[in-house]
């Protein structure tokens, strides 16, 4: 255990924990920079520079949309103009992208980087990825019609019109009539129902089923409250859990990976973060979210040793406890991200835990490269970095953490 400690503290001692508002400013610059590549389509962003061992040199849909629904909440606290010519260059991509041949069309989760679709074998479709970009495209209209800009609104973000022909109404299409089919999980790794996709989902038909009948097309809006409501039916009947509180996967086509079997995942707590403060079908101190909170932070607290060795840390939090990925590859054991070791930091703020959320921080600076440099995961025994470096989705993690506890 010494000698774990010794490892540890390594970091430590090159140099000072940086603060929390610190890490903001650099994971910001971070997101900026992977947002714009001079090599990358314009308006696409990369998951991680890192271009070989893994190769992350790629845009996913997921992603960028959780990267550009975080500038967007940084845009509305700031009003950044540079923020703001950002998003229209994003906008104009998602509008080449969705035009782009797929092998699935708006499900395609992958991109290469000139926004052409990835070609190459996958876990495909993931149907989370069109809900996702709804999201952050409507909070930004909602932002365009505060400021009076109801003609960029009308023509590039939602016309109510049949076929489709602007984002939004693109994704709330494809999202309302592909929901009840199976897709793979934000992890690629197992086909089902998931409760990550269907939140999403579901908050994307509430949301766009508000914004429809604001701009005169009820009978979309109609169809939208529907189908959100089938959604909400099928999560409130068939995910809860007596003892996890939530379950992850149902409805598993060809068994998944085949050793995940305990359901205890970070995803359903992610998909409560992402998709708040719209979903109301899950409150953060309800009952089931409480225990499948307890249950997943447990679970992580006795797995990962770097946990039993600084205990007064918070937790650091990983996928699911049968994960085998290491940030190179899927036959080694799997570590705590970042991103899942904030989220519950987020979680407990938005709880009313403040002084849990502080740990989480903690513990995610802790591990850090102190310079401002945030990887994929870190390792459960000695702490350090591993898997992708400056992964997208850590600094785009930490930066929603920090502004949804009003900590910039």
């Amino acid at each position: 255990m010494k000698f774990l400690a010794v490892l540890l503290l390594l970091p430590s001692i090159a140099m000072a924990i940086p603060s929390k508002q610190v890490q903001f400013k650099n994971s910001l610059k971070v997101v900026i920079d992977n947002s714009t590549k001079p090599d990358v389509r314009p308006g696409m962003v990369v998951a991680s520079p890192s271009r070989s061992n893994p190769d992350y040199y790629f845009d996913w849909v997921r992603d960028t949309a959780l990267t550009y629904r975080a500038l967007i909440d940084y845009y509305e606290l700031k009003k950044d103009p540079k923020i703001k010519k950002m998003i229209f260059t994003w906008i104009d991509a998602e509008a080449y992208r969705q035009n782009q041949p797929t092998f699935t069309g708006l499900g395609e989760p992958k991109y290469f980087i000139d926004g052409s679709g990835y070609t190459g074998g996958w876990g495909r479709p993931q149907n989370d990825g069109p809900a996702l970009r709804a999201i952050a495209m409507i909070k930004f209209a909602r932002l365009l019609l505060k400021e009076g800009n109801q003609d960029y609104v009308l023509k590039f973000l939602y016309h109510g019109v049949l076929p489709a022909d602007s984002v939004i109404k693109k994704d709330l299409e494809y999202t309302a009539h592909h929901w009840r089919e199976p897709s793979f999980d934000l992890w690629e790794e197992e086909m089902g129902m998931h409760f990550y996709t269907l939140l999403a989902q579901y908050t994307a038909l509430q949301e766009g089923e508000k914004l429809a009948r604001e701009l005169s097309d009820s009978a979309a809006a109609d169809f939208y409250k529907s189908e959100s409501r089938k959604i909400a039916s099928m999560l409130k009947n068939d995910f809860m859990d007596s003892e996890i509180g939530i379950k992850t996967t149902i409805h598993r086509v060809n068994g998944g990976l085949g050793y995940k079997n305990s359901n205890v995942d970070v995803a359903p707590l992610l998909a409560l973060l992402h998709n708040s403060p719209y979903q109301t079908l899950f409150p953060f101190k309800s009952t089931a979210v409480k225990r499948y909170v307890e249950t997943l932070t447990s679970t992580f607290k006795n797995l990962y040793s770097i946990n039993k060795a600084f205990p007064d840390m918070g937790v650091a939090i990983g996928r699911y406890p049968e994960d085998r990925y290491d940030g190179y590859a899927t036959s080694g054991i799997g570590n705590p991200w970042f991103l899942a070791t904030l989220a519950l930091g987020e979680y407990h703020c938005q709880a009313g835990e403040k002084g849990k959320t502080q740990k989480q921080f903690e513990r995610a600076l802790f591990h850090s490269d102190r310079k401002g440099g945030m990887s994929e995961q870190f390792n459960h025994i000695t702490g350090h970095m591993q898997g992708a470096y400056e992964l997208t989705w850590s600094h785009n993690a930490f930066m929603t953490a920090m502004m949804r506890c009003n900590q910039i």
